[in-house]
């Protein structure tokens, strides 16, 4: 197992690949896995694809298009943690099963 601490001291910035403004962090690369953003994940993919029934119902929509316009948005909720920004906005939607 990796250590960590090595990699990044504490108060510096942690492994990333420059580019432009902005730093990439790629997952198991620059940063561990931990199955708390794991979960996190996986109720995100839950919630974003339930949309797909709304879409193709109400909206008339075929079901590969709402599947992409759900992929594309997932693709876009979360590029922004790649690209060093450790806060992923709307943390509650995902929740909204489980408080519900």
């Amino acid at each position: 197992m990796r250590d960590w601490t090595k990699i990044r001291p504490a108060g510096h910035d942690g492994p990333y690949i420059p580019l432009g403004p902005f730093q990439l962090r790629l997952p198991g690369i620059h940063y561990k896995f931990e199955i708390y953003d794991y979960i996190q994940g996986l109720l995100m993919c839950a919630v974003c694809l339930s949309i797909i029934p709304i879409l193709t119902e109400n909206l008339g929509m075929p079901f590969e298009v709402a599947l992409a316009i759900v992929v594309l948005n997932g693709f876009l909720y979360l590029w922004h943690t790649a690209l060093g920004d450790p806060v992923v906005p709307g943390w509650i939607t995902p929740a909204i099963p489980l408080i519900g």
